[in-house]
């Protein structure tokens, strides 16, 4: 999990043999265009971009990153001169969830199409991108997610893509961190979504081929949103596990105080990406020796100061960051190397700029363009440290972050694996 962290955390050796493939992701994709450059017909005017991200709802805790990362993303494509040129515009910033008021996506969705942007980052929830899917598509506007780790969105759209890797991955990474750590019995508590679900499937998969035992979680779920876990608590402590992983939202903030009532030693408790954050409203020292695991690489150093220096939330948070800074990049170089600011030249190019079909590495925009401008392919080497874009539209290679809480409820990184 990406946080902003005072601390600075040695490096621990992981686990070997963590090199796992992507391919057993399921879906039948559409075939993804080929990478071209865009012919006269190309929108050569300013490239117009919109969001897609959680202001409220059960997702809310994560906007901060991908926020702050979208505006120094802009900010470092303007000042090396933007894209062909012209400035890169922000012309819509849409809502993509909230339980409590179902029809602010739609309500989101109608100003994302009236403001007719090439590209939308979002949305993070793989079942909002879902719900919003539909309609962007129609409207011809790409989206791109940061977050959305669902295993049925591998190539499930020519005009979506995501820089993060699916649940196949993280679903393997945390069930190998559990058995490294010795624990032979295991429960988890898993949110009722594909996001929860997916994730399940390839952590218990994970423990049980190496001998494990899933003995609360392989049938039980909890829907999205719930707020008291008293009764799961109880049911899941019955079984005595060794060490319990929780698949969720903000909804571990309830989840975790209930543990802890229950007299559950929460060193061994587990987390991933949706809940791996920052626990200030928690007593000191509450989720010390807690561990979490996040796709991506955490936001350290440079970057980080840049994205707090870009917004300041982003202390509170900077969970896919990395990958939200990645997808605006792509975009920007996709359009610049096909010449055209439209939807179509982007898609055209998308592939290539990612380094599927090799090229120089670049790193910025501006070492980019120049490469582009002399004629080389190009090869973006994000800051999320993933590999080049599949044909099914996502990372052919990730890497999974490993975070431990200290006294603070802090998640601090402590090592990576690449998946």
């Amino acid at each position: 999990m990406k946080v902003y962290s005072k601390k600075t955390a040695a490096a621990i050796a992981l686990f070997a043999g963590a090199a796992l493939a992507l391919s057993a992701c399921s879906s039948t994709p559409e075939k993804a265009p080929e990478d071209t450059a865009s012919d006269t017909t190309a929108d050569a005017g300013a490239l117009r971009i919109g969001t897609l991200l959680p202001q409220t709802g059960t997702l809310a805790h994560l906007i901060f990153g991908p926020r702050a990362a979208v505006k120094l993303a802009m900010e470092e494509i303007n000042a090396a001169g933007g894209v062909l040129g012209q400035d890169i515009e922000l012309v819509v910033e849409g809502n993509e969830h909230d339980a409590s008021d179902p029809t602010i996506m739609n309500k989101s969705l109608d100003e994302i199409i009236k403001a007719d942007p090439s590209f939308v980052l979002g949305a993070m929830g793989t079942g909002n991108s879902n719900a919003a899917m539909p309609r962007l598509t129609e409207a011809g506007i790409l989206m791109g997610s940061p977050s959305n780790t669902g295993i049925a969105m591998s190539g499930i759209n020519k005009n979506y893509f995501r820089t993060i890797a699916s649940d196949i991955i993280q679903g393997r990474a945390l069930g190998n961190l559990v058995l490294q750590d010795g624990h032979t019995s295991v429960a988890i508590l898993a949110q009722n979504n594909d996001y929860g679900i997916g994730l399940r499937d390839n952590f218990q998969a994970t423990i049980e081929d190496a001998g494990a035992e899933l003995v609360y979680g392989a049938d039980e779920v909890f829907p999205e949103g719930q707020t008291s876990f008293t009764s799961e608590v109880t049911a899941v402590l019955s079984k005595k596990p060794d060490a319990i992983a929780i698949v969720s939202y903000e909804e571990a903030k309830q989840i975790i105080p209930e543990l802890a009532a229950q007299n559950f030693d929460l060193s061994k408790l587990y987390l991933v990406d949706g809940n791996t954050v920052p626990y200030e409203e928690f007593d000191d020292g509450l989720l010390e020796g807690a561990q979490g695991t996040t796709p991506g690489r955490a936001s350290e150093g440079d970057f980080l100061e840049s994205l707090v220096a870009a917004d300041s939330t982003a202390t509170q948070s900077t969970n896919f960051a990395p990958e939200s800074y990645d997808a605006v990049m792509l975009v920007a170089l996709a359009a610049q190397k096909g010449g055209g600011t439209d939807t179509e030249t982007i898609l055209a190019n998308l592939h290539a700029v990612s380094g599927t079909d090799g090229g120089e590495t670049c790193s910025t925009f501006a070492d980019c363009v120049e490469l582009l401008d002399d004629g080389k392919e190009i090869h973006y080497e994000g800051r999320a440290g993933s590999g080049p874009l599949t044909d099914k539209n996502e990372p052919s290679s990730a890497l999974i972050g490993i975070y431990k809480y200290d006294a603070t409820n802090t998640p601090i990184a402590v090592g990576e694996i690449k998946g």
